[in-house]
């Protein structure tokens, strides 16, 4: 079985959800924000342009087709999560297939989100996914007086991209989510096989 993720414009997530149900397609879905190369919303005033909203709402969905069913299932969001606007979205596919690509996974304070999303914009990296997780580290969380807290308030970002950069957007996220403290986080980075843009229906990222 193989695993496709999709990030999709949150407005066109009812009418993908209900062309799954129907074909008996097994899925999970949760709220992310995200954003893609363009940086979020952009407004070009008459003196400089402004970010209205760096982050856009979009819906997320981990879908399990069969091996044989992979193409079918890709075709089947791209047709019902496209727009042709910028904001479309992204498929992700993870299998045995070996490719060129890597999907970086990072779970920092939420409190550092922003210095991350700085730091990897500015070494041009400016799409990216991210949603609220909760987590705890080696140490079992933390104790506060007589209170246990073993699941702390995380954020997980996520961003896809070649080979050849994975090292420096490691580092750009060690360096920018680094504290020194329990509880930075982590960074996990995984194989992708495949990629499709959702706005072009072309594969790459």
């Amino acid at each position: 079985m193989a695993e496709i993720l999709a990030v999709i414009r949150k407005e066109k997530s009812y009418d993908l959800r209900k062309a799954l149900l129907e074909e008996g397609i097994p899925f999970v879905s949760w709220t992310v924000k995200g954003r893609g190369k363009e940086g979020g919303l952009r407004y070009k005033g008459l003196i400089r342009e402004k970010v209205l909203m760096p982050f856009l709402p979009k819906r997320a969905f981990a879908v399990f087709p069969e091996e044989g069913e992979v193409q079918k299932v890709v075709d089947l969001i791209l047709e019902k999560a496209h727009t042709g606007a910028y904001g479309d979205g992204k498929i992700f596919l993870f299998s045995e297939e070996v490719s060129d690509m890597k999907l970086i996974k990072a779970v920092i304070r939420p409190e550092k989100v922003y210095d991350v999303a700085k730091a990897l914009e500015k070494k041009g990296f400016k799409a990216m996914t991210m949603w609220d997780v909760v987590g705890r580290g080696k140490e079992g969380g933390v104790v506060v007086g007589e209170t246990a807290y073993d699941e702390l308030a995380k954020t997980m970002i996520m961003i896809a991209v070649k080979d050849e950069d994975v090292d420096k957007v490691v580092a750009t996220i060690t360096k920018s989510a680094h504290t020194g403290a329990y509880g930075d986080g982590k960074i996990f980075v995984c194989n992708l096989s495949k990629v499709w843009t959702i706005r072009t229906k072309e594969e790459g990222l």
